[in-house]
């Protein structure tokens, strides 16, 4: 373990172990049996090419990113560390770009990256609630994020019939191959850029609940 632990803190390291963390997803993702609960809205997200924040779980990272639009320029947010790194080098064989950092390392910087990724016309990826939690609890960033550049968060959230899940800090999802899948798009939300502190609080909650209640909603027509 320890000698596996040293390699994937390595650049060779990184690149192997992301490029085969991207065939895994990959793989698992094309046989999965999905099925779309609102094409509308699918549809309304795919057929142009409009600037979005597009946002799920961290405990979904594992196949959110296959399931987003391939007609834009996205750049996910991941954090530098190591394991960050690895799933780095996955999201750039899916074609998405990669800005580095965090709340907990180089946020402000990556911050600025985000905005001006937006000002050139390009869209966002990002786990709200990432990368150490608490699980399922919409940070501020994301709201700041779309309140100062104009552009709409529109989650993400899917879920498989059969699954394994991580003991780890969000329980991560790992799906099982040939399982029957749902996913779903949510309608844009816009913040307003004269929010005042005292609503973006309750803004905050809006964004976080209309996630669970997408969540919830996959997970009940899924069983």
């Amino acid at each position: 373990m320890r000698i596996l632990k040293r390699f994937s803190k390595t650049k060779y390291g990184q690149k192997s172990i992301g490029f085969l963390f991207y065939l895994i997803t990959k793989f698992i993702c094309f046989s999965i049996r999905w099925k779309c609960y609102d094409e509308d809205q699918k549809s309304n997200i795919f057929n142009n090419k409009n600037q979005y924040i597009f946002c799920c779980w961290h405990n979904r990272l594992f196949l959110g990113p296959h399931l987003l639009p391939r007609n834009r320029i996205i750049n996910a947010l991941q954090s530098s560390h190591s394991d960050g790194m690895i799933t780095s080098i996955a999201f750039k064989y899916l074609g998405m770009n990669v800005i580095l950092g965090s709340s907990m390392k180089g946020g402000m910087q990556a911050f600025r990256k985000m905005v001006k990724c937006i000002q050139n016309g390009e869209s966002i990826a990002i786990t709200p609630d990432g990368p150490k939690g608490p699980k399922e609890s919409v940070k501020e960033g994301i709201i700041k994020l779309a309140q100062i550049t104009g552009a709409p968060i529109v989650p993400l959230v899917w879920t498989t019939k059969k699954f394994k899940l991580i003991d780890s800090w969000d329980h991560f999802v790992i799906p099982f191959p040939f399982s029957k899948g749902i996913y779903t798009f949510g309608k844009p939300i816009y913040i307003d850029k004269k929010i005042s502190e005292n609503n973006f609080e309750i803004l905050r909650l809006e964004v976080e609940n209309e996630i669970k209640r997408l969540t919830k909603l996959v997970n009940y027509k899924c069983n």
